[in-house]
This record gives structure tokens, sequence and C-alpha cells, in this order.
């Protein structure tokens, strides 16, 4: 057999495909998020922040910061983050100070911090075109990438974890992940389901509210086509052993849809919490905690102060066993275990951040000293806030920081 003979032309038309596939891959890169994605790490370790001894006997405000990509402050025992643009800073608490930071050419829709104090980790959740699924997770004492992943998402979600795994909640789907950010379950609007099952209710054609996750389950409050009033869905946060969404309970708890959906509000392992306003039914009723068991069977409604729906920037927040709620009357103590209201405290401005067996709850002068056990008031913080939008103020304790989000602002207090 005589020896393949190589033209000129073959020659050129080989140089040329390699040409053309450097040109491409160099225009890939060019033209890519990646380039143009920076990671600023720590130059040192910063210190962890020592468990607060006590309230503290006075406040005043220490530095400001916008952070539109968080509901409410995410801190671990050394830094508070803070999502705006494109850009993810963790801060000393004491300064406000950039202590690391994460830039990207993408809107950041959602920051959380997660799996502290074990592992502290900074999760983002960057908008691309397909939806806010571009995640990163970096160690967050020192600003390290950690893991990353792309899915399919909707065009805003929010995070929200209970410290095992992550919820990513948009309008039309969610998404549950470990600490290694593999996906748990996917539910809702999903492109290619696994095994689907045409006889199985899975959240298509729904639109989705609000969400939890506690331990290996979610639940979410859902309007599907076809329900005459809201849905209360309860499933598991991973896949079973036949690769299916564990489906543990799904209810419609409401006769109508005309006013704002209920809102669940906490979770754990044992209940779940809804806030009802009271407006979807033939006859209005009062607003309510709403509990369930953790199969989504309801245990009981307990009348609270509120409105039809809860005021803006309301979020729950909770710590030594309890979980605490702000109506716009009234700040809400759960029991985390029963999900029952143990007690109210009025003329408060948001919910509460716990700290050796006392609630510290905001309030137009600073913040309410109340006993977590007799709901009893000791005391007052005063404080003198600059002007601000009308929405929940929500906080959360650093060392001897208190930090608190109120609109798409984060404002840090101290001695």
């Amino acid at each position: 057999m005589r020896p393949l003979r190589r033209r000129p032309v073959d020659l050129i038309v080989s140089a040329l495909i390699v040409v053309a596939l450097v040109v491409t891959a160099a225009a890939a890169w060019y033209f890519s998020s990646a380039r143009r994605t920076t990671l600023t790490p720590a130059t040192s370790t910063p210190p962890a922040q020592p468990y607060p001894a006590g309230v503290p006997a006075k406040l005043r405000q220490l530095w400001t910061a916008p952070s539109p990509a968080t509901r409410s402050p995410q801190v671990t025992d050394t830094v508070a983050l803070t999502g705006d643009g494109g850009t993810v800073t963790a801060r000393d608490p004491r300064t406000g100070k950039a202590v690391w930071t994460y830039r990207r050419p993408l809107p950041v829709c959602a920051v959380l911090a997660a799996w502290s104090p074990n592992s502290p980790t900074a999760l983002a959740a960057y908008r691309n075109s397909r939806g806010c699924g571009e995640v990163t997770a970096i160690e967050a004492t020192r600003g390290i990438r950690k893991a990353t992943r792309s899915s399919d998402a909707d065009q805003s979600v929010t995070l929200q974890s209970d410290g095992g795994y992550v919820l990513s909640l948009g309008p039309t789907r969610f998404e549950s992940w470990g600490s290694n950010l593999v996906r748990g379950i996917e539910y809702g609007r999903v492109d290619a389901p696994v095994k689907p099952d045409p006889g199985e209710h899975t959240g298509r054609n729904c639109r989705l509210s609000s969400g939890r996750t506690a331990g290996d389950r979610v639940a979410v409050i859902e309007h599907c086509d076809g329900d005459p009033g809201y849905r209360l869905t309860v499933v598991g946060a991973v896949l079973n052993k036949d690769e299916k969404v564990t489906k543990y309970g799904s209810t419609v708890i409401t006769s109508g849809t005309a006013f704002a959906p209920p809102v669940v509000v906490a979770m754990s392992e044992s209940a779940i919490a809804v806030y009802d306003g009271g407006k979807n039914t033939p006859e209005p009723t009062p607003a309510a905690i709403r509990t369930f068991d953790s199969n989504g069977t309801e245990t009981g409604r307990h009348r609270v102060p509120g409105g039809a729906e809860l005021p803006p920037g309301s979020i729950a927040t909770d710590g030594e066993g309890m979980a605490t709620l702000w109506t716009g009357p009234a700040t809400v103590v759960l029991d985390t275990a029963t999900m029952r209201p143990k007690f109210t405290a009025a003329g408060t401005r948001g919910p509460a951040a716990t700290v050796d067996g006392k609630l510290l709850i905001p309030d137009a002068g600073g913040y309410q000293v109340v006993d977590a056990a007799s709901g009893q008031r000791e005391g007052e913080v005063p404080l003198r806030r600059p002007p601000g939008p009308d929405m929940a103020i929500v906080p959360a304790l650093i060392g001897a920081q208190v930090i608190e989000q109120r609109g798409q602002t984060i404002t840090a207090y101290g001695p």
C-alpha cells in the first residue's frame, strides 16, 4: 500500500482548523464572566468574635453598607457579609472594612452565611441568562473559593438554611443543596424531570411564594392551576432510593386566593409555622400562626396581632430554641419544638436577637430587653437610628456588635 501523501492544501486546511480552534477558545475566555471574576482573599485570618457576655449597655452606629442581596444580616463568628451589584464583601463587624471581596460581572441575587460554626461558608447566587443559578461557595473567614454550581433558576431567588441543606427558592421552582453544592432535589418548573410520574403532584404549573427547610425536609406555600386556595406542600430535601422526590404531604389550606398568601415563617424537624392573615376565607378571620407537623398536617391555629399580610421586610429569626416574627403590631415569640406562640411583645419594629436568655427586640427608641422565658420586659437599650424606610428592622449579633438589616441597608452598632 502506498503511503498517504499530504498535499499543500491539506496542510493549509489543518492549519486553519487549528487557528480557528485557538481563536474560538480565546474568544470564549475573553468574553466569559470567569475572565472578569475577581476574588481578593483575606490578607490575614480575622479573629473570631467572642460570644456576647450579656446585653449591651449602650449602642452607637459603627458603619453602614448597601446589601440588597440579603434579607437579614448574614454573619459568621468572624465576618458580616453584604451583597451589592456584582460584589460580595466580607466585612470586619467592628469597622465595616472589607476582609475579602468577590466580584463578578453579573448581578448577585442572594447571599447566605451557611454551615457555621463548623464550616462557615458564604454562598452567592448570581444571575445569568438562565436565572439566578450561578452559585459560588467561599470559605467565609479567609475568602477562599470552595465550590461552584450552575443550573436553571428563576430570575429572583431567596436562600435559606437551618444549618443542613440550603434552599434556593424562586417563584416557579426550588432546589436544595448539600454542603458540597450537590443538588438534593429540584421541584416545580423542571425541564427534564427524573423518572416523572404523570399522576403525582410535582409543583409544575404552580406559583411558589414562600418556603423553609429544616432537617431533611422542605415546606413550601404554592398555588397551582385548578386549586381553589393556597397549598402547603412538604417534600424531602433529597431524592429517595428510587430517585424520586419524597412527598410527605400536600394540602390546600385556604379557600381562596384573593389576598396575600400565607407565609412559611419557621420550621424545625418536628413542626412548621405559617402566618395566615385570615382573609382568604369566605368569612375573614383574625390573623394567626397556624401550626403543622413535619408531614404538613395542621395541629393548631393561634391568634396573633397582625394584618392581612406581613409588613415589608418581615422575616423570622431563630435562636436558643425560639423563633421570632414581627407582624407589625407586635413581635411574636414561638417555641420551635411546637411552633406555638409563647408570648408577644408590643410596640416593636422587628424580630428579636437572642443573647444570654434575653431577647433584644428593636423598637422606635432602640431595643427592648425581654426575658426569653417569661416574656417580661426588663429594660431598654437606647439607640438613635438614621432615617430609613418603614420596613422591618432585622437584627443579628456578632461579638459585641448588633448588625441590622433595614430594607436594602446593613447598619452595625456597638459600644
